[in-house]
């Protein structure tokens, strides 16, 4: 891959800013005192986060057309292009209608089917590189079916609730978990600082002692801000937060894009309600199927801005 443009990184410091201070630090005033102060800063980042979920919104629509563009230009192949102008679609043809029963049901086979295309299309040059997308698609494609089956249902007039669907969520946010690891068993390189190692326990650290002073609390908050409902081992969470926030560093160092869909992934969360989340992961999902079959050495570690706007990620 070698250019995108300028919006992906406008892209994902909007989704950050989105989940970091939208889902996560507003939501959490209803456990902070009342005060006549804390309600108006609350009061502020809300509309802060408005706005930025919004730009979220457009950036991430722009981003998804540019990706069906692209691949049009390089591939000559029809069908993802169209799938992903689809579900680009649907999500501003929901803004009118209700997202339920057979229109929902056709948007997630959308989704469906652009996370299938993106999975298989590609043999990645290493089995670790194919083991960490397939654990991203697995995630999603499962996250999508776990949002679909209460529609089918509804469709078809089956009494409910779905049968199933705890042991599906439950394996997907499994998986969920296990991607950020595997993607740093692909990405990881021997030369790597071991200063980064021990910088990168610093939110990982953070997000223990939170869930043992009061897990109760954290599992809420894990539940609003990234999907999660940490029904597994605790350490099994520490370790991913650690190495993705490992391969999120060293993929700054490298300029390699690994650690974007990692930011991305986190941004979009597990099982979301909204579409836009659920693009931010097949946007993922397309980056991480791109850098796959790249050699490390095609893409520099500074991206240079080009005078039309593009930046370029390899030589």
């Amino acid at each position: 891959m070698k250019r995108l443009p300028i919006l992906f990184r406008w892209l994902i410091w909007a989704a950050l800013i989105d989940w970091l201070i939208g889902r996560t630090l507003t939501r959490s005033a209803i456990f902070m005192p009342k005060s006549t102060v804390m309600i108006v800063v609350f009061q502020t980042l809300g509309v802060v986060t408005q706005l930025v979920a919004t730009l979220t919104s457009l950036l991430a629509l722009g981003a998804l057309l540019w990706i069906a563009w692209e691949e049009w230009q390089t591939r000559r192949k029809i069908v993802l292009p169209l799938v992903l102008v689809g579900c680009a679609g649907f999500s501003l043809f929901f803004l009118f209608v209700a997202p339920t029963g057979g229109w929902a049901i056709f948007e997630h086979g959308l989704s469906l089917a652009a996370i299938t295309l993106l999975a298989i299309r590609l043999r990645p040059a290493t089995v670790s590189k194919q083991w960490s997308l397939f654990l991203i698609a697995f995630t999603l494609m499962i996250s999508e079916l776990y949002q679909v089956t209460p529609s089918i249902y509804e469709a078809l007039h089956w009494p409910g609730p779905p049968a199933g669907t705890t042991a599906l969520f439950n394996l997907g946010e499994l998986l969920a978990v296990l991607s950020p690891i595997g993607l740093w068993w692909a990405y990881r390189n021997k030369d790597d600082r071991r200063s980064v190692y021990v910088f990168a326990l610093i939110p990982a650290l953070a997000v223990s002692i939170l869930h043992y002073l009061d897990p109760a609390t954290t599992g809420i908050m894990a539940i609003w801000s990234v999907g999660l409902t940490l029904y597994l081992p605790w350490p099994i969470y520490g370790l991913s937060v650690w190495l993705a926030s490992v391969t999120v560093i060293t993929s700054a160092e490298r300029g390699t894009i690994a650690g974007w869909a990692v930011l991305l992934l986190a941004a979009g969360g597990y099982a979301p309600q909204l579409s836009t989340q659920a693009f931010l992961g097949l946007i993922a999902l397309w980056l991480i199927s791109q850098q796959a079959v790249e050699p490390e050495s095609s893409i520099v570690a500074q991206p240079v801005q080009s005078k039309s706007g593009v930046v370029r990620i390899g030589a």
